[in-house]
């Protein structure tokens, strides 16, 4: 199967949508938000440094319980 996306330019378009994956022929999938857009959601910002460390400290966590 493939998957494409597709930008709906019409409220209609989404119930068409709807209607071919109730008769089996297509699934829709929900997109995740872009890194981007939650960084900005966060309410305390950090740096790329920082989050590299957390990152690498979380790891370092995830690896020891290995």
């Amino acid at each position: 199967m493939e998957t494409v996306v597709v930008q709906l330019t019409n409220k209609k378009a989404y119930k068409l949508l709807e209607d071919l994956e109730e008769l089996e022929l297509i699934k829709l999938l929900k997109k995740s938000p872009d890194v981007s857009t939650l960084k900005g959601a966060i309410k305390t910002p950090m740096s790329n440094e920082d989050i590299d460390k957390q990152l690498n400290q979380i790891r370092g966590e995830w690896q020891r319980d290995f």
